[in-house]
C-alpha cells in the first residue's frame, strides 16, 4: 500500500528526482494517514482529502490525473460506509472540478453532494450557489434555477443581505445577457425577481433590474417604453453601488449620452473589485458598453482591446452558447469594419449570424446589416441588396416603433440598389427613408440627396428640382458652399427642362402689306422674277 502511494506521489509531482519537495513530506504523511485510517474517524478522512486537493492544486496536476486520483481515493473512503464522509469528499471533488472549469463532471455527483434536508446555514447556501454556477456554465439553465432559488432563500432567511443581493444581481445579469430562454421568458423572470424584492430595503437593486428590463424591451422593439423606464432610473439619487453605476452607464448609452455613460462605467469599474460571479458579470457588462462607446466614436482598436477584456471576465461564468457571446462577436465585427478590414469583418458577421438561434429571429437584423455594409464596401451590390432587404423586413416586423432605425435600413437598401444601377428601385427606397426619418435627422439629408440624384438619372427633372429644394431647406444658411452646390444642381435640372412648344393658331386673313419705297419695289421685282421666263427669252434669242 505504501509503495503504491509513493508511485502516486511521483506521478503527481510530490517527488522530484527521487527526493521529496519541501512540502512533499506533509503530503506523504497525508497519504499514509489515509492508508492507516481507512474507515476510521470522519474528521480525519475529510481533512486528509482536503489536503490532497490542496496539494493537487499546488502541483497543477493535469485534469485527467486529478479526476482519476480523486475517484480512487473516493472509492477507498466509501468502504467505511459513512454517508456524511462520502458526501463531504464528493463536495471537495465538486469544488476542485468547478475551480478548474470541468463542469461536465459536476452533474453526476450533485445529487449526492447536497444533503437530503436543507440546513439553514451559510456554507450550505454557498455550496448551492456553486452548483448553480456549474449548471449555468453547462448551459443547463432549468437545473440551475432550483439551486439559485434555494441559495437566494437561504441567504434571505439567514439575514445575509450582501450575499442575497449578489445572487439577485447575478441572476438579473445572466437573464439580461441571454440565459433563461426567449426574450419574453427572460422579461417574465426579471419581473419575478422584482416581486421577490418586496419588503427588502434595496431600491438600488430594483433600479438595476429595471435597467435590465429596459434593455430587453428595447431589443424587442418597445423603444418608447424603454426610454421612459431608463429616464426614470436616471432620476434616482446619487448611486453608491458600483453595480448601479454600471447599469446607469448603460442607460446613458442607450439614450445616446456617451460622455455621461463613460463617466458612470469607469467609476463603476474602479469600485467593483470583487472576484465573485456577480462582480465578474458586471465588469463584463461595463467593458462591453465602453466598447460600444468606442465604436460610436470610431475608435476601432480601443474597442477591440476592451472586447478582449470582456472575454477574460466571462470565461468562467457564461457558457459559449449564450447570446452575450453573439453580441460581443458582432461588436468585434464592427470594429474590424471600421478598420477597413471588410473581408474579415464579413466572416465574423457571418459567425455572429450562425450563433443566433431560430427562436430569436429579430436579432438577425444586426449581423445582416453588417454583412450588407461589408458587401457594399467590397463592391458586391447584389449580395448587399439582398441582405439589406432582409434587414428591412425583419425591422418592420419587430421594431415598428423605432422610426429612426427603420429609416436607416431603408437608406441602406436604397444605397445597395443605387450601387446595382437600379435607379427606380433606389429612388423608391430613398423616398421611404426620407419619409420615415425624423425631419431634423442627419441621415434624412443623405436620403433626400440620394433620391434627387436617382430622379436625375431617370430624367425626371421637375421632381428632382422639388427634392433638391427640400435639401436646400434643410441645409443651414451658414453652410454657404453646400447651399451653392445644391443651387447649381437645381439650375442644372432647370436647364434640362425643354421649353414649351408654341400654341398653333388658326390662319388669319392676309393683311394688306404696306408698299415699300419705289426703289425697294424695283429691287424686289428684279429678285422675285421667275427664272422660267428668263430661260424662254434666252431660247428665243438663240
Amino acid at each position: 500500500m505504501l509503495f503504491s502511494f509513493l508511485q502516486e506521489a511521483r506521478r503527481t509531482g510530490f517527488l522530484q528526482g527521487g527526493k521529496l519537495k519541501w512540502w512533499g513530506v506533509g503530503a506523504l504523511l497525508v497519504l499514509v494517514s489515509i492508508a492507516a485510517g481507512m474507515g476510521v474517524q470522519y474528521a480525519v478522512g475529510v481533512r486528509s482529502f482536503a489536503r490532497i486537493a490542496d496539494v493537487l492544486r499546488l502541483t497543477d496536476a493535469p485534469n485527467d490525473r486529478l479526476i482519476a486520483a480523486v475517484q480512487r481515493h473516493e472509492d477507498e473512503l466509501a468502504a467505511c460506509g459513512n454517508d456524511e464522509t462520502r458526501r463531504e469528499l464528493l463536495w471537495q471533488q465538486l469544488s476542485e472540478l468547478t475551480r478548474r472549469g470541468l463542469f461536465a463532471q459536476v452533474e453526476p455527483v450533485v445529487d449526492e453532494v447536497m444533503p437530503p434536508q436543507k440546513p439553514q446555514d451559510a456554507e450550505w447556501a454557498r455550496r448551492t450557489l456553486q452548483v448553480a454556477h456549474a449548471f449555468v456554465k453547462e448551459g443547463k439553465w432549468d437545473k440551475a434555477q432550483g439551486y439559485y432559488d434555494a441559495a437566494q432563500e437561504a441567504f434571505r432567511a439567514l439575514d445575509l443581505p450582501t450575499e442575497y443581493a449578489a445572487v439577485v444581481r447575478e441572476r438579473a445579469a445572466l437573464l439580461s445577457i441571454g440565459n433563461g430562454g426567449s426574450r419574453e421568458e427572460r422579461v417574465a423572470a426579471l419581473h419575478n425577481l422584482l416581486t421577490s424584492l418586496s419588503g427588502q430595503d434595496s431600491p438600488e437593486l430594483a433600479a438595476e433590474i429595471h435597467v435590465f428590463l429596459a434593455k430587453l424591451q428595447r431589443s424587442m422593439g418597445e423603444h418608447l417604453h424603454s426610454q421612459e423606464l431608463l429616464r426614470k432610473c436616471l432620476e434616482q439619487p446619487a448611486p453608491s453601488s458600483p453595480t448601479l453605476l454600471i447599469c446607469l452607464g448603460y442607460a446613458h448609452l442607450a439614450l445616446r449620452e456617451d460622455e455621461e455613460a463613460v463617466d458612470c462605467l469607469r467609476d463603476g469599474l474602479k469600485l467593483l473589485v470583487g472576484s465573485d460571479a456577480a462582480s465578474r458579470l458586471y465588469r463584463a457588462l461595463a467593458l462591453r458598453d465602453l466598447a460600444s462607446v468606442a465604436l460610436n466614436l470610431g475608435h476601432a482598436q480601443s474597442a477591440l482591446a476592451l472586447l478582449e477584456r470582456v472575454d477574460a471576465e466571462v470565461g468562467v461564468v457564461i457558457p459559449p452558447a449564450t447570446l452575450f457571446h453573439a453580441e460581443i462577436t458582432g461588436k468585434r465585427a464592427w470594429a474590424l469594419y471600421m478598420a477597413h478590414d471588410y473581408e474579415d469583418a464579413l466572416a465574423v458577421f457571418q459567425r455572429q449570424l450562425d450563433m443566433i438561434p431560430g427562436t430569436e429571429e429579430g436579432l438577425r437584423i444586426y449581423p445582416l446589416e453588417g454583412m450588407s455594409r461589408c458587401y457594399l464596401a467590397l463592391g458586391q451590390s447584389a449580395e448587399a441588396s439582398q441582405a439589406a432587404m432582409e434587414c428591412c423586413k425583419l425591422y418592420e416586423k419587430y421594431n415598428t416603433e423605432d422610426k429612426e432605425g427603420l429609416g436607416r435600413f431603408y437608406l441602406l437598401s436604397a444605397q445597395a440598389q443605387d450601387q446595382s444601377g437600379h435607379a427606380a428601385a433606389a429612388e423608391q427606397m430613398y423616398g421611404r427613408a426620407a419619409a420615415t426619418l425624423p425631419a431634423t435627422h442627419s441621415m434624412r439629408l443623405v436620403a433626400l440627396e440620394g433620391q434627387a440624384c436617382a430622379l436625375q438619372q431617370s430624367d425626371r427633372w421637375v421632381e428632382a428640382i422639388g427634392v433638391w429644394e427640400q435639401v436646400l431647406a434643410q441645409i443651414p444658411k451658414e453652410q454657404v458652399a453646400d447651399r451653392e452646390q445644391v443651387q447649381e444642381q437645381i439650375a442644372s435640372c432647370r436647364s434640362r427642362i425643354a421649353p414649351p412648344a408654341p400654341a398653333v393658331q388658326p390662319p388669319a386673313k392676309a393683311a394688306a402689306t404696306p408698299k415699300p419705297p419705289s426703289r425697294a419695289r424695283k429691287t424686289a421685282r428684279a429678285v422675285s422674277k421667275p427664272a422660267r421666263r428668263t430661260n424662254q427669252k434666252t431660247r428665243r434669242k438663240r
